[in-house]
């Protein structure tokens, strides 16, 4: 079933990272700080310790809720992964970078009071759970079922439900996402203990619906060490809509995402991994998009005559966005 987005409630980084993301910072590409963001302050406790670092990891709290190294190692866990569902250039992410230079200026004025990080990451945790509801699109079942409207499509000699076929793979709790440059959010899933059958959904702030999508067969069709990509006999990617102009503003987008599946996800680029993304980008996406609104003789059943021709769009999205 499809399951409330959500994916927590604190976040925090370590203070030293911060030279190594400024370029990005300036960019404010919130994945690629992501990327070079560790996501605990303690670092294993390991000597030399700051005086941050000495009061998390020998704080004695009152009650075990109050424990330091759990509190640091959650919150930072968080942080991390709202950086990359955060994007390039939104609001979101501009208001969580500068929202935590403001956090990490209090934690430094704490020095090694274990009482006063408890209080300012409590602080933190609850600015975060807020700014989750706005990072979060108010997607759910009811939207989605509206959008497939009862639509069908061909599966081999039997007709099945697009709405069934798309809870289907995104069996998940919680479902990853990526704010979009163009304010739209890409959410996406697979099914559990087969990555193969995969859905996406597009929908904009306010929780309408722009495209629906069905994947099966690219997952790792490319996998690190091979140079040959090799998606499954009957890849595809089926991409649902109401409207085609939305192909427009969106389908950059999901074919950045489609290279980051086929690839595996969590790739730094630009990075490292550069090269890998350029590769996966360049192959032969099965790609193919129909029309929910065609009238088609067999009822609700879409067939090859509501295909849509694929607008042409620049590859100006990085796979390196999406991570899971």
């Amino acid at each position: 079933m499809i399951r409330q987005l959500i994916f927590g409630i604190a976040a925090c980084v370590a203070l030293s990272c911060n030279s190594g993301v400024s370029a990005a910072e300036i960019s404010l590409n919130c994945p690629a700080i992501a990327a070079k963001t560790p996501d605990n302050y303690a670092l294993g406790c390991n000597p030399p310790l700051t005086p941050l670092q000495d009061a998390i990891c020998y704080y004695k709290p009152k009650v075990w809720t109050d424990n330091l190294l759990m509190l640091d190692n959650v919150v930072g866990g968080n942080y991390v992964r709202d950086l990359r569902a955060a994007g390039v250039g939104t609001p979101e992410c501009k208001y969580l970078l500068a929202s935590q230079k403001t956090y990490e200026k209090e934690l430094q004025q704490c020095g090694s009071n274990g009482d006063c990080v408890l209080k300012i990451m409590t602080k933190r945790s609850w600015v975060l759970g807020d700014f989750q509801k706005r990072l979060r699109p108010p997607l759910d079942e009811a939207a989605l079922k509206k959008f497939a409207g009862g639509a069908k499509f061909q599966e081999g000699q039997q007709s099945i439900s697009l709405l069934k076929r798309l809870e289907q793979g995104m069996d998940l709790y919680p479902l990853p996402q990526m704010a979009l440059p163009n304010g739209n959010v890409l959410v996406w899933g697979f099914q559990p203990h087969n990555a193969q059958v995969q859905s996406l959904a597009v929908v904009n702030r306010q929780g309408a619906v722009q495209v629906i999508g069905i994947v099966d067969g690219l997952y790792l069709a490319l996998p690190s060490g091979k140079t040959r990509w090799e998606p499954g006999k009957d890849a595809r990617i089926a991409l649902f809509v109401r409207d085609p102009a939305v192909l427009t503003q969106n389908l950059s987008a999901i074919r950045a995402w489609a290279a980051a599946s086929v690839l595996g996800f969590n790739q730094d680029c630009p990075g490292k991994d550069q090269a890998r993304c350029q590769t996966a980008l360049k192959q032969p996406l099965p790609i193919q998009a129909y029309n929910l609104d065609c009238r088609t003789a067999n009822g609700k059943v879409i067939n090859p005559h509501c295909a849509v021709p694929l607008p042409q769009v620049p590859d100006n999205v990085s796979p390196g966005l999406f991570w899971q």
